[in-house]
């Protein structure tokens, strides 16, 4: 899985700095540049742009790289100021580490061509991030393919074996075991309440529900 690009505009070094720092847990290849006209000259193809702008404005700038990289645009601003019109989201300064580092995976994945979606949930299926309610977290492989294929096909019963032949790949029912634990651990990501699942619900005898919220 290969990490994600970003291409950091800001005219000061120590700003770039500062995003490299709060970015590197989230294991990024974070390219900076210190104004437009050297982004336009990359050869390069980021995942997300974070923009500073300057006092006086930029916002045509941004948006000219936003179109000219086909990339989401999140815009560094100051306090006060509001979000730029055509901007996908905004950092605004000072910032916590937690929040930049929120902001840029939930932009990174609602603008992911990996996606899936149902209901309030979103669904990376390369990077394996998951949204929902407000929330973040990543899944394991096994329980990101099987959590794929019921958010496919939301409100639909899916047969143990069905999900073993298109998670698994066999046609058996070996897996089922395996399958009751992956679910339990989507369980546990998910419900408010484990224990009294209302997402992903049981239908005895016959396999899983997706019940995505509104």
């Amino acid at each position: 899985m290969e990490p994600h690009t970003l291409l950091v505009v800001s005219r000061t070094q120590s700003l770039a700095k500062r995003l490299t720092e709060d970015l590197e847990p989230e294991h990024l290849l974070i390219r900076w540049v210190s104004s437009a006209s050297q982004a336009n000259a990359l050869d390069l193809a980021p995942d997300l742009i974070l923009f500073e702008l300057p006092a006086s404005g930029g916002t045509r700038s941004a948006l000219r790289l936003k179109r000219r990289f086909e990339a989401p645009l999140v815009a560094i601003c100051h306090n006060g100021e509001t979000t730029p019109e055509g901007a996908d989201a905004a950092l605004t300064r000072p910032w916590q580490t937690q929040d930049l580092q929120d902001l840029v995976t939930g932009t990174l994945l609602s603008h992911s061509p990996h996606l899936v979606r149902a209901g309030d949930m979103l669904l990376d299926t390369e990077t394996r991030w998951l949204q929902t309610r407000g929330s973040r977290c990543q899944l394991r492989p096994l329980a990101c393919r099987i959590l794929a294929q019921l958010m496919a096909h939301p409100g639909q019963v899916m047969s143990r074996d069905e999900l073993a032949r298109r998670v698994w790949e066999v046609a058996d029912g070996d897996v089922t075991r395996a399958l009751d634990v992956h679910i339990a651990y989507l369980r546990r990501q998910i419900e408010p309440n484990p224990g009294h699942p209302q997402r992903i619900v049981t239908e005895w005898g016959v396999g899983y529900k997706l019940v995505p919220g509104d």
